[in-house]
């Protein structure tokens, strides 16, 4: 039952259709684990702490710099140089105190992906190196658990929510991409790129907690200089890690 803080603070996600008091009572009730909290990260954590998620944990092991501010809007000229998922806490915390979060100040490595992402409902990809989403791709693979990528570039940024077993992986989309580089996107970005793919992957995270359609076929690409979305099938690799460790 919502108290009556609840009621009021989500009032308005109540009112719509698809929530209801049982859709919220299911949203506050969800563990949702972001990984990386920088350009992607910071609307993903504002917008699922504002919905109500009832738990939410933070991977990242970097501390914030300047050129952060841009567009991780978590952080502030005075945050610089401290933990980013310390400072992310306290701000979710700020922002809604009446849902719990977890730091976890370290990078995502191929061993501690699986425990990291053990105890959550659906996991949030908001990396930055190829690498890093591979071994967050394999261990959700692995474990049978849900997870929304989402990746971004100067004005454009793709999106695509992975149901193992089911829908394509980054494995059936990026062949090889295990043998890329491991460096992060050094690009340039606009911060509102960010804003619009991160909403778009808390977006997802609801829709998946309730039971709605997701973006599971295929990347969703964004262009932002033309103001264009356009879809990208992509079908299950049958020779791809993805569906072989189903028959295992």
């Amino acid at each position: 039952m919502l108290n009556e803080t609840q009621l009021e603070i989500y009032n308005r996600q109540i009112m719509i259709p698809q929530i209801g008091l049982g859709g919220q009572e299911k949203l506050i009730s969800s563990q949702v684990l972001i990984c990386g909290v920088g350009g992607l990260g910071s609307p993903v954590a504002l917008y699922l702490a504002a919905m109500g998620i009832g738990h939410i944990g933070l991977i990242d092991g970097d501390t914030v710099s300047l050129s952060n501010l841009n567009r991780q809007l978590l952080y502030s000229p005075a945050d610089v140089c401290r933990l980013k998922v310390e400072v992310a806490e306290e701000r979710l915390r700020c922002l809604n105190p009446q849902i719990s979060v977890s730091a976890y100040g370290q990078t995502l490595t191929e061993d501690n992906a699986a425990r990291l992402i053990g105890g959550f409902d659906i996991i949030v990809d908001c990396l930055d190196s190829l690498a890093a989403r591979f071994i967050l791709n394999d261990a959700c693979i692995l474990q049978d658990k849900p997870f929304v990528h989402a990746g971004v570039s100067c004005l454009s940024g793709q999106i695509m929510t992975v149901i193992p077993h089911k829908s394509p992986c980054l494995r059936c989309i990026f062949a090889g991409g295990d043998k890329r580089s491991g460096q992060t996107n050094a690009k340039g970005i606009v911060g509102a790129t960010a804003g619009v793919i991160g909403s778009l992957q808390a977006t997802e995270v609801f829709k998946y907690i309730l039971g709605l359609p997701l973006h599971d076929g295929g990347l969703l690409l964004y262009d932002g200089l033309r103001s264009s979305l356009q879809n990208y099938s992509v079908k299950p690799d049958p020779d791809c890690f993805c569906q072989k460790s189903a028959n295992k």
